[in-house]
């Protein structure tokens, strides 16, 4: 009798304190887990007297059910952190790409009028990955410019008598270091950004 008495007081006393549970618990994914888990819990402590027939050990039960329940709380939180990662990755990603279109826009006219070049790439290298600020993180910035073609195409050049000049490549690259500085100093001027955080590259440079 005494036995009856106890198992009825358990399965009282459990679910009073699953009542206290559920009401403490805010309501997220979380609570649909704990009352899962609560409520095997309350199957195992109503199935007691049965399983002590058949010597399975109770509390090893609730154990195995505890464990199992903790890991894939684990993997749960670890899904939850690499989806905040992913997200929070392309954030990051569509803000550079917009700040990247804006700068294009604000120096497009006045590029083409002063070097007649055209950016076609910019490139970001940041100090952290998260909550990142503009312009304190930013690093570094890569810049991509070509010359326009259609005031190449517009060039109609003069035929001059054939000389070899093995200076030419030379000159050449010169010119194009020249221009990029040249550029590197006046994109500076214009994003409000230390002329040192910027590299620009000229197609057709080396």
């Amino acid at each position: 009798m005494s036995f009856i008495i106890d198992w009825i007081t358990n399965i009282i006393i459990f679910i009073l304190l699953a009542i206290v549970i559920d009401l403490l618990l805010p309501s997220t994914n979380l609570q649909k887990y704990v009352k899962m888990v609560i409520g095997l819990i309350l199957i195992l402590v109503m199935l007691s007297p049965i399983l002590k027939i058949f010597k399975v050990d109770v509390d090893q039960l609730i154990a195995m059910i505890h464990t199992e329940g903790h890991a894939e709380k684990n993997v749960i939180e670890n899904v939850i952190e690499q989806k905040k990662t992913e997200i929070q990755a392309s954030q990051r990603a569509y803000i550079l790409e917009q700040m990247a279109v804006h700068m294009k826009k604000d120096v497009a006219e006045e590029l083409m009028n002063q070097y007649g070049l055209t950016i076609k790439d910019i490139t970001f290298e940041i100090g952290r990955e998260e909550n990142f600020r503009i312009p304190d993180d930013i690093q570094f910035i890569e810049v991509i410019v070509a010359p326009d073609k259609k005031e190449q195409s517009g060039i109609v050049p003069t035929v001059q008598p054939i000389e070899i000049d093995t200076s030419e490549p030379m000159k050449r690259t010169d010119e194009y270091g020249k221009l990029a500085m040249d550029t590197a100093s006046f994109l500076a001027k214009k994003w409000g950004v230390n002329e040192e955080k910027i590299a620009v590259q000229v197609e057709g440079g080396r």
